[in-house]
């Protein structure tokens, strides 16, 4: 009986060191895995600012703008649909690697109501992320228990492409995309005007889990000994207004946010409810009712990064040629690519 129970552990234990070998080779090749593996484990820049969150912030707040303009090095770590939860565990894993000064938070997924987030969009981090206590914690908070085992080993969850797999699969070097330090924005205009501003004072709610890891990001920043700062960038909140699973009055909760933050003496940058000053206009400015295009992300970036600039102190990277030359050739690699894509000019 022994002896039997010791060959099924071995076959198990065999057999999932092959599903895990395959695990990365059946993930998605897309650029969130891309700016990922450069951002937390390929790349030893040293960061003045690390942008975490959801796509809001993916395709609000351009690193090349910042370092441009304003000196500072800072690498997005935004993923489409990313929920708060999954937000601070991947902080945690870019803790790791860096020491960032100031680390910005966007907010916008708070408003999730929903226990968990889209599994497709949580995959987009967590299958990003090496096998570590981390990453098990995230994968027990973050995900519903009969996800788990896929989460852990994602060649369960992406065994259908065995027969799609292409060479890109083998071969992948995710270097070719670290030039644009996390950045993404679309380059669609939206045509239309922001119709969800309203000038109020309601107040509401922040759902029980999305408020427990508001107050987890300001214990962490204890913890780690960086500047926290809370953002929430511009877009129409009448989609996420009429979402299922999601808080009914954004504009409200975002209200309740400020109080909180003010209480808790953290910066909160509501970027929603300054497009005026920022100069935006919303139906150019706008890929979609909730994102920003490139257009829109220079001028967010350059209205942020100024506030970063004016608020924050941050080393002097100019002594370091090296570095300097490389985060140069970077900016003129992400111009060049903007001039054939037509977005130059901004």
């Amino acid at each position: 009986m022994k002896k039997l129970i010791f060959k099924g552990l071995l076959f198990l234990t065999v057999l999932t060191l092959i599903l895990a070998s395959l695990s990365n080779l059946f993930i998605y090749k897309i650029d969130h895995r891309g700016k990922l593996l450069e951002g937390l484990y390929n790349s030893d820049d040293p960061y003045d600012v690390v942008l975490m969150g959801s796509s809001h912030m993916n395709g609000g707040i351009d690193p090349n703008v910042l370092w441009k303009q304003y000196g500072m090095t800072s690498f997005n770590y935004a993923t489409g649909g990313q929920p708060i939860d999954v937000t601070y565990y991947l902080l945690k894993e870019v803790l790791k690697q860096h020491s960032p000064s100031v680390v910005v938070v966007d907010l916008y997924y708070l408003g999730l109501t929903n226990e968990y987030g889209e599994t497709g969009f949580i995959s987009n981090a967590l299958d990003n992320i090496r096998f570590s206590k981390n990453k098990i914690e995230a994968i027990q908070n973050c995900t519903p228990p009969n996800e788990w085992i896929n989460f852990l080993l994602p060649a369960l969850k992406y065994h259908f492409r065995w027969s799609s797999l292409k060479s890109v699969d083998f071969t992948y070097d995710s270097s070719s995309i670290y030039y644009l330090k996390g950045f993404s924005a679309g380059t669609s205009r939206y045509g239309k005007q922001d119709v969800s501003y309203a000038d109020t004072d309601k107040k509401q709610e922040i759902p029980e889990k999305s408020l427990s890891y508001f107050y987890k990001f300001i214990q962490l920043s204890k913890e780690k000994g960086f500047q926290l700062v809370f953002v929430n960038m511009p877009c129409d909140y009448t989609e996420s207004d009429r979402a299922n699973g999601w808080v009914n009055d954004c504009e409200a909760m975002f209200n309740t946010v400020a109080d909180l933050c003010q209480k808790e003496n953290i910066p909160f940058v509501d970027l929603c409810d300054q497009m005026d000053e920022i100069g935006l206009d919303f139906a150019q400015d706008m890929n979609n009712s909730g994102h920003l295009n490139v257009w829109g992300a220079y001028k967010t970036s350059s209205y942020f990064g100024k506030y970063l600039k004016q608020n924050f102190t941050f080393a002097d990277h100019q002594s370091d040629s090296e570095l300097t030359a490389r985060w140069n050739q970077d900016y003129s690699h992400s111009l060049a690519a903007s001039v054939e894509n037509g977005t130059a000019g901004t």
